[in-house]
């Protein structure tokens, strides 16, 4: 029985990070990227998040994304993390955690979006594309269908940005 709980317990603390994230993708390339991260505090502590962002920051600059951080807080000491990255799918890193271009040229990428592991889980992410501005470059997945969200990311789906 006391090995049963272990393993619950093991079970429940690798749910502990998901984020929502707003992609606006120009036709020249340019992305903004607004992230909110949402940790479940049950299952994680707050040196183990900020370890864990600073790490993915870290990855996204040297990828060559200019990352703008935020918090925000709650009574408790819980926050969510928000951030704002900013880029060119045409000038960034191939590859990173969290995507990797498969493909590009100065008409089309080729994108997988990652799933970077956080205690032997993957991270939950869900897509939206931001489509409400002239000059937005269009997402669309494996069907030619136009892509306006992705509940859940599966690394496996190769989409591509048409600029």
């Amino acid at each position: 029985m006391k090995l049963l709980g272990i393993v619950v317990l093991l079970l429940a603390l690798s749910g502990c990070w998901s984020q929502d994230e707003m992609l606006r993708i120009q036709k020249n390339g340019d992305v903004s990227m607004a992230i909110i991260v949402m940790p479940d505090w049950e299952f994680t502590s707050r040196d183990e998040v900020e370890s864990r962002a600073g790490a993915y920051e870290q990855e996204m600059r040297k990828a060559g994304w200019t990352v703008q951080k935020s918090t925000d807080g709650s009574s408790g000491g819980e926050y969510d993390l928000q951030y704002v990255l900013t880029g060119n799918l045409l000038k960034v890193s191939q590859k990173t955690s969290f995507y990797e271009i498969v493909s590009r040229n100065s008409s089309e990428v080729k994108i997988k979006f990652l799933t970077p592991r956080m205690d032997e889980e993957n991270v939950y992410r869900k897509l939206y594309f931001d489509y409400s501005i002239a000059n937005t470059a269009t997402v669309f997945d494996k069907n030619r269908s136009l892509v306006q969200e992705v509940g859940t990311v599966n690394q496996d789906d190769v989409y591509t940005v048409s600029l």
